[in-house]
């Protein structure tokens, strides 16, 4: 199995100059923080495998000249094709991937490197398209027309042993269905013997339970019977019992017909006595009528009394009130009178 011991790459992409990359192993992990030049490496192993310009995340061929994308390219291309170069021969595009292929490294299906999202877009592959990049990957495809032809010989092969089976069979089917024939007429006379041998034995069977049933039924026959005699007297007894109660349902009807006379002799001094009942009642609600409306003209009397005894008591508070202001003014007028020598007194007219 082949592996890459060194890349050396000169004024490619980061690398400014000519720089080697190695020494490499069989299985090597490349680390670095973002923009250490990680993917330009991988662009770098593409670039040498032959992967076309657009997988190498630029544009044009030119782009992969270090200094190119900020519009100072570090050299000038001379063309805009590539050269391919086998231990320093020149050779053409078609020998180098074959060389390559011999390496176990296909560029057109891509399994020499995995790619950002390569693993995803596999995934979303139809089965078809699946089964197509596996083919291109493991050269199955090279071997299409031996495997059609053999896969032709293979299904007549299958057609020839699929219709020897069905004759075989066929064959087994017709013996077996002779083996069931048989088989089935010996059950037949056998089960034939075994339902005589069962109705013998049934009718002896039905035959020994009819005994037992009328033997059973005659002793249920005795029994009833002796349990009639029993009811018949018992019969008796309640007719007598009935009879010595019809005689009291009499006596009890008689005190009952006299106990109705009594309620209609009451019923008959009621009516006499309910026209007085009546007036004394419609009295006595006209009574209370008269005593609920004295009772209203109290409360409201009580509440006029109220109301007047207030006014009464504010009169008073305002008279005695006017009578302290008229002694205060007579006094004024005294004093004032004493001074000028004169004697004033007000007339009631003037209080």
């Amino acid at each position: 199995m082949g592996y890459l011991k060194c890349i050396e790459v000169e004024n490619f992409k980061s690398y400014k100059g000519k720089q080697e990359i190695g020494c490499l192993k069989p299985f090597t992990a490349i680390i670095g923080p973002n923009g250490s030049g990680k993917s330009n490496f991988m662009d770098a192993i593409s670039f040498v495998l032959g992967e076309k310009t657009s997988c190498l995340r630029v544009k044009k061929l030119s782009e992969l000249i270090h200094g190119a994308p900020i519009g100072a390219p570090v050299a000038n291309l001379a063309g805009s094709s590539s050269e391919y170069r086998i231990d320093g021969k020149s050779v053409g595009h078609n020998e180098y991937v074959s060389r390559l292929e011999t390496l176990g490294i296909n560029v057109k299906a891509k399994n020499f490197l995995v790619f950002q999202g390569a693993v995803e877009s596999i995934a979303m592959k139809s089965p078809k398209e699946r089964t197509a990049l596996f083919e291109e990957i493991s050269h199955s495809i090279d071997h299409k027309e031996e495997y059609d032809r053999l896969k032709s010989e293979m299904m007549k092969a299958e057609e020839d042993t699929q219709f020897t089976y069905q004759k075989k069979k066929g064959i087994a089917a017709e013996k077996k269905e002779a083996r069931l024939e048989k088989e089935e007429a010996e059950k037949y006379q056998r089960l034939k013997e075994d339902l005589a041998n069962k109705h013998v034995n049934f009718y002896l069977f039905k035959l020994f339970y009819n005994e037992q049933d009328i033997e059973n039924m005659t002793q249920d026959l005795v029994d009833k019977n002796k349990e009639l005699e029993k009811v018949s007297r018992k019969r008796e007894k309640i007719e007598e019992e009935i009879k010595e109660k019809k005689k009291e349902h009499g006596k009890m009807q008689k005190e009952f017909a006299k106990i109705e006379q009594q309620i209609r002799e009451a019923e008959v001094d009621l009516n006499k006595k309910r026209p007085a009942y009546i007036k004394a009642k419609e009295r006595t609600a006209h009574m209370q009528k008269k005593l609920e409306t004295a009772r209203k003209s109290l409360k409201a009397a009580k509440k006029v009394n109220e109301a007047h005894e207030n006014e009464i008591k504010s009169l008073e508070e305002e008279l005695e009130e006017i009578e302290k202001n008229q002694q205060e003014f007579e006094e004024q007028l005294a004093q004032e009178s004493k001074s000028e020598g004169r004697d004033l007194t007000l007339q009631d007219s003037q209080v």
